[in-house]
């Protein structure tokens, strides 16, 4: 299956011959994201951080806060998954590229590597948000909880 971030990464990695003009690293990491996971993390990455924000700002209970956390991951977590597929496919290109030439050279492998490793990054710094508010939220709510009979 082929996905965006996926067609970037194999296009600039399997044919490096092509004219390449400067770009700045921010477009450098947007392309290599692709269309999908470049709109898909922002977006799950915005309602991670409402979520949060709406959790602590409406409920008193720390536990409600700390269950929470387990929403917390998502952006990294498509990251991730990003990056795994991009490699595959990365490497079953090269390799079905790779079949009359002597090699892929060094330069190509590592423009794949940080091509894929950009939507990890990418995730795991639009999750950082969403934990700082969940943990000072979390630590403010367990100073001031107090129990009573009809939170227990």
């Amino acid at each position: 299956m082929w996905s965006p971030l996926i067609c970037q990464v194999t296009s600039i990695a399997v044919h490096p011959s092509a004219a390449a003009e400067p770009i700045s690293l921010a477009e450098w990491a947007f392309d290599s994201l692709g269309r999908f996971y470049g709109w898909l993390i922002p977006v799950v990455a915005l309602l991670v951080f409402l979520g949060a924000c709406l959790v602590v700002a409406l409920n008193r209970r720390p536990s409600v806060i700390a269950a929470y956390l387990v929403v917390l991951p998502l952006p990294a977590l498509i990251g991730i998954y990003a990056t795994l597929s991009g490699f595959i496919t990365g490497y079953s290109v090269f390799f079905s590229a790779a079949e009359g030439d002597p090699g892929v050279s060094f330069a190509q492998h590592v423009t794949l590597v940080a091509s894929c490793l950009v939507s990890s990054l990418f995730g795991l710094l639009l999750t950082a948000p969403s934990y700082v508010i969940l943990a000072v939220g979390l630590f403010v709510r367990a100073l001031l909880y107090r129990p009573t009979v009809a939170n227990r």
